[in-house]
């Protein structure tokens, strides 16, 4: 993430530090959420989900 990379950029996205995969609980659940810059956010998602496009919930907010 910039931090560890020792750049002070604004966080822009709140991301779910354990994956919610449709867990509403887990989804609303502040204790997992945290804010990170949109392309550390895409970064670890496409890890996380194996890559953008994928299927892996059908879930919608």
């Amino acid at each position: 993430s910039c931090m560890k990379e020792g750049r002070r950029v604004p966080a822009t996205v709140v991301d779910h530090i354990v994956p919610h995969k449709g867990d509403k609980k887990l989804f609303w659940d502040s204790s997992n959420w945290q804010p990170l810059c949109a392309p550390c956010h895409s970064r670890k998602t496409a890890k996380e989900d194996g890559g953008f496009g994928n299927r892996t919930s059908n879930l919608r907010m």
